[in-house]
């Protein structure tokens, strides 16, 4: 899903979500989003393992939760939370 698929999309998201892409590539790893609640400020994302040779190896929860959300908000500050579904689970 792209993020014009989000309704109301936050300016810049696109370009956020690129930037978590850079510490997500190189793992195999990528993101999509899957909600955008403007009024909380808060997006919701998938993580995508399929083209991962190494889903452990992908930066573990919570860590990877406040990069996402940091780089993101370089780029759309109107994203204040950022809710990860991660099919590693909570460990």
């Amino acid at each position: 899903m792209t993020t014009s698929a989000l309704p109301d999309a936050p300016t810049g998201l696109d370009a956020g979500l690129d930037a978590v892409r850079v510490f997500l590539g190189p793992d195999g790893a990528d993101v999509t989003p899957t909600a955008w609640d403007g009024g909380a400020g808060r997006l919701a994302l998938r993580l995508e393992l399929e083209g991962a040779e190494c889903p452990e190896c992908v930066i573990p929860q919570p860590m990877l939760g406040e990069l996402m959300l940091t780089a993101i908000q370089e780029h759309a500050p109107a994203v204040q939370v950022v809710d990860l579904d991660d099919p590693r689970g909570e460990g």
